[in-house]
């Protein structure tokens, strides 16, 4: 259930982006700072962020990623990045992308292919969400072109506040 909030969160955003130059890009309505989605009693369900940066791909001029961070009932947090503007690589056998924080420390975070296959969920035990919390930025490596080529997003992720 909580990846149908995550996927359709995305989704509602994408439809919201069609329409006239007047109305803001969905890059612009995701945003560079943490916006904070569902819930009761004031707890949020579901954070995201947009990428700072963006690359111009062969099936979007304005291809972008995005970190959506989700808790468990278990107390952890999903962590889940997305590519919005091109699709999703992923070698199915090994899925996995790179991350750098800001201190420079580089690690692997392993997970699955989500369901719409726009990106990946991390595993909570890849502690990417610990990384994500104690960070002010973290680059993610992603295939954005035929060649396994890796594009770094950055993400300032300063202010993370999902309690779990």
């Amino acid at each position: 259930m909580r990846h149908i909030i995550a996927l359709t969160t995305v989704a509602l955003l994408a439809a919201c982006s069609s329409g006239s130059k007047d109305e803001p890009t969905q890059r612009q309505q995701i945003g560079q700072s943490w916006k904070y989605e569902g819930g009761d009693g004031g707890q949020a369900k579901l954070a995201y962020i947009g990428s700072v940066n963006s690359v111009q791909t062969m099936t979007a001029p304005d291809t972008f990623a995005v970190l959506l961070v989700q808790p468990m009932s278990n107390g952890e947090k999903s962590v889940t990045v997305k590519l919005v503007g091109a699709p999703f690589q992923c070698d199915l056998s090994d899925c996995a992308v790179t991350a750098r924080d800001d201190a420079g420390k580089t690690r692997r975070w392993k997970g699955r292919m989500t369901d719409a296959k726009d990106g990946i969920e991390i595993l909570p035990s890849q502690k990417a969400y610990e990384t994500i919390a104690a960070a002010k930025a973290v680059e993610v490596d992603l295939a954005v072109g035929p060649k396994d080529e890796t594009t770094p997003f950055r993400f300032n992720v300063t202010g993370l506040d999902l309690p779990g």
